[in-house]
């Protein structure tokens, strides 16, 4: 079955092109068959980069069946279709959903492709209020990642104020969502990347060494996330999310060690040498059960060492 991820947030300025630029990137990493489509024909980032295929959505009638190309493409059964949106797509989108039957149930029939919403989002009151528009519009019948990109946010990258907001709170205990927080990349370094033409995967191999380390770096922490929402992604087809409902419970180093029963200097320097959750679980001994990190923590967890260390 062909799942075909619709990457937007309705609101642009959000980051959904990196995050589709990174998801295409990851999956074709794992050796998944991926078609991308990039239906912002004003912009055409994706298209600069990737082999894609150009298809819009638009209000015109005339123009109505066009994504109707995507459901041809399915039907050759590749793993993935990465779907970039612009910000200005939704009711053509949602129209074209409805009209081909796209999402009459969570879970799509046998020999369909199974739709995914990544909703993108910003953090700031509109595009909460968006996201509220677009999973209560759906009727669940639309599954949704909510990917929290932190490097839109104004300030440090801290989402915990959606803790107080309360139309934030009462949409993810209404409805089956799972929410990832994608990591934070210096501008710097994108505007680098685009300068050149350049991938992610390209850059980590290019010649300029500190764009290459720089790179391998922020691949390695939103592979991190994906292989997260992946692997859950079944769950989340079947309503069956629960670790989502809930902000990540935050850890200290001081806490980790206590949690281990192992010396602060020794879960310190472990995470400061470790890529990911498993590498820290090799470093440590312990199984990653025991370890008992998500992805989201392990990452926050590392740079706060890090930070301490460069300060």
């Amino acid at each position: 079955m062909t799942t075909i991820l619709l990457v937007g947030g309705i609101k642009g300025g959000v980051g959904k092109t990196l995050v589709c630029r990174t998801c295409i990137e990851y999956l074709t990493s794992l050796g998944k068959s991926v078609i991308a489509v990039d239906s912002d024909r004003e912009v055409q980032d994706i298209s600069g980069l990737y082999e894609s295929e150009s298809i819009g959505f638009s209000d015109d009638l005339r123009r109505a069946m066009e994504p109707d190309k995507i459901l041809e493409m399915a039907e050759k059964n590749p793993d993935y279709i990465v779907v970039n949106l612009p910000g200005n797509t939704y009711q053509p989108l949602q129209d074209w959903l409805i009209t081909t039957g796209s999402i009459q149930s969570r879970k799509a029939a046998k020999e369909r492709p199974q739709f995914i919403q990544f909703f993108v989002t910003d953090g700031c009151w509109s595009s909460i209020q968006l996201f509220r528009k677009s999973i209560t519009e759906h009727n669940d019948n639309l599954p949704h990642v909510l990917i929290r990109n932190s490097g839109r946010l104004m300030s440090s990258p801290d989402w915990s104020y959606l803790e107080n907001v309360p139309e934030y709170q009462e949409a993810i205990a209404n409805h089956c969502v799972l929410v990832a927080d994608f990591p934070l990349v210096a501008t710097p370094v994108l505007f680098e990347l685009d300068r050149q033409q350049l991938t992610f995967r390209q850059a980590a191999e290019g010649v300029n060494k500190l764009l290459a380390r720089r790179a391998s770096y922020f691949i390695n922490q939103y592979s991190m996330t994906y292989a997260s929402i992946f692997e859950q992604l079944p769950s989340l087809v079947d309503s069956q999310i629960e670790t989502a409902l809930k902000t990540r419970e935050k850890i200290t180093s001081s806490e980790l060690a206590e949690r281990l029963k192992k010396d602060i200097s020794v879960v310190t320097k472990a995470l400061s040498e470790s890529s990911n959750v498993t590498d820290l679980a090799k470093k440590l001994s312990v199984s990653e059960n025991k370890l008992a990190l998500e992805p989201e923590q392990f990452i926050k967890l590392r740079d706060s060492i890090k930070i301490t260390v460069d300060s």
